[in-house]
C-alpha cells in the first residue's frame, strides 16, 4: 500500500434515521394580549380571542417514518419510532379527516385541556373584575362570580350574569343580563340587554331592555326602558322615569315624601322628551328659514326691476344665501332624527299601570299622549287609557 491508498474502509456501518414526530399548528390566535394601539382605556389589559363558526382552527401533519442503521457487523440498529398527534375533538369541535383539520361548531373562546381542543360559549371570571381582568368582550355569553366595580366594561353577544353587586359600569348584551345582588350606578350605570333584564335592585342607573325588566327590590332614581313589561313586584319605584311597552307593575310608585315620579306607558319617555325639543328646534329653524325667504325674495325683486343693489345690499344677499344652505342643512339633519326616534314603545290603549300597595302624589303618569299626575295616595290600584282619560280604579 502506499499513501495514496488511504484511507481504507476495512469496516462500514450505517446510523439510523429517527423519525420526525407528527405536529399539530395551530391557525386561530391564541394570544389575549392588547396592543397599545388598540386599548380604548387603561382597563383594556386583555383581550379573549374568539372563534368563528366553522373556522378552521388547526391542523395535523401526520409523522415521518425512520429508518434502520446497522453496526460494522451487520447487526441492525434501531430508530426512534415517529409519534402522531394524540389530539382529540373536544366541546364544539369537530375533526375532518380529509384535510386532517379542526372546525369549530360554534362562535367561542378557544380552550385546550390536555389532548382536546375545546370551543366554549361561556367565558367565566371567578373573581372581582379588576386590573388583572379589564374590561371583558366576548362572543358568547360571560358569567362573573364576583363584582363589577365602578368604570368596567363587559360586553357579550349572549348573555351577562354577574352574581355579585355592579357599580358605575357599561354592560350590555344581545340576550339576556342577570345581576344578582344589583346596581348602585351613580348616576353613570349603564346597562342594556337585547331581551330580558333580571336585576335584585337599581339605584341610580340607566337600564334599556329589548324585552322585560324584572327588579326584585326597588327601582330608585333610575332611567328604564323596557319594551314589554317592567315587574318590580316586592318593591317600589321612586324617581326617575320608568317606560314600558306594555304594563308596569310594582307594589308601591313614589312615596311618602312626593317625590317626583315618571311613569310612561306605551312611550319612551327619554324618547318622547327628545322629540319635544326637536320639534320645538324644527319649528324654530322653519321660521328662520321663512324669513330668510322673504329677506332673499325681497333683494332678488329689487334687482330685477333695474334699481340694482348696493354694495352693503350684495353683501347681505351672500349671508342670506349662506345662512339659507346652513339653516335647510340643520333642518334635514333634525328631521332626520325625529324619523329615527322609537318614541311609540306599543298600544297605549291596551297599556296598564299596576300597583298592590300604593300609588303616591306627584307620579307623572304618560300613555301615549295622554298625561296625568296623582295629587292623592291611591292603593291597591290599576290605572288605564278609557275613552280618552286616563282611569285610576282599585284594583
Amino acid at each position: 500500500c502506499n499513501e495514496s491508498d488511504f484511507p481504507v474502509s476495512i469496516a462500514k456501518g450505517k446510523a439510523p434515521v429517527d423519525g420526525i414526530d407528527g405536529k399539530i399548528t395551530f391557525l386561530s390566535e391564541q394570544n389575549d394580549e392588547i396592543d397599545i394601539d388598540d386599548k380604548r382605556s387603561f382597563r383594556d389589559i386583555k383581550r379573549i380571542p374568539s372563534i368563528e363558526v366553522n373556522e378552521k382552527i388547526a391542523y395535523i401533519t401526520d409523522p415521518i417514518d425512520g429508518d434502520f442503521g446497522y453496526d460494522i457487523f451487520g447487526k441492525k440498529l434501531p430508530y426512534r419510532k415517529a409519534r402522531p398527534v394524540k389530539m382529540r375533538a373536544g366541546k364544539n369541535v369537530v375533526y375532518n379527516e380529509t384535510d386532517k383539520a379542526f372546525y369549530s361548531e360554534i362562535k367561542g373562546k378557544l380552550s385546550v385541556t390536555g389532548n382536546r381542543i375545546n370551543v366554549h360559549n361561556v367565558y367565566e371570571v371567578n373573581e372581582d373584575l379588576s386590573m388583572k381582568t379589564g374590561n371583558i368582550s366576548f362572543v358568547g355569553s360571560i358569567i362573573i362570580r364576583g363584582n363589577v366595580p365602578t368604570g368596567y366594561r363587559v360586553e357579550a353577544e349572549g348573555d351577562i350574569h354577574v352574581y355579585g353587586l355592579v357599580e358605575a359600569s357599561y354592560l350590555k348584551a344581545g340576550g339576556n343580563i342577570t345581576i344578582s345582588e344589583g346596581v348602585a350606578g351613580l348616576k353613570k350605570a349603564e346597562i342594556i340587554a337585547g331581551g330580558d333584564i333580571n336585576i335584585g335592585y337599581m339605584n341610580q342607573a340607566t337600564v334599556e331592555a329589548g324585552q322585560n325588566i324584572i327588579v326584585n327590590n326597588s327601582i330608585i332614581h333610575s332611567e328604564c326602558v323596557a319594551k314589554k313589561h317592567i315587574y318590580c313586584h316586592s318593591g317600589s319605584i321612586i324617581g326617575g322615569t320608568c317606560s314600558a311597552g306594555v304594563t308596569i307593575e310594582a307594589k308601591e310608585v313614589g312615596n311618602k315624601m312626593d317625590t317626583k315620579t315618571e311613569i310612561s306607558i306605551g312611550v319612551n319617555k327619554a324618547e318622547f322628551d327628545l322629540e319635544t325639543q326637536l320639534e320645538s328646534a324644527k319649528r324654530t329653524l322653519m321660521s328662520e328659514i321663512t324669513k330668510l325667504k322673504k329677506l332673499g325674495d325681497g333683494l332678488k325683486k329689487k334687482a330685477a326691476i333695474g334699481e340694482g343693489l348696493t354694495s352693503r345690499e350684495r353683501i347681505l344677499l351672500l349671508k342670506q344665501k349662506n345662512s339659507l344652505h346652513v339653516t335647510k342643512d340643520k333642518l334635514a339633519k333634525i328631521e332626520q332624527k325625529i324619523d329615527s326616534l322609537n318614541v311609540n314603545l306599543g298600544d297605549e290603549e291596551k297599556a296598564r299601570l299596576i300597583v298592590t300597595r300604593a300609588l303616591y302624589p306627584n307620579v307623572e303618569l304618560r300613555f301615549g299622549k295622554y298625561q296625568r299626575t296623582t295629587d292623592s295616595i291611591y292603593k291597591y290600584t290599576q290605572v288605564y287609557i278609557e275613552d280618552g282619560e286616563i282611569e285610576i280604579k282599585p284594583l
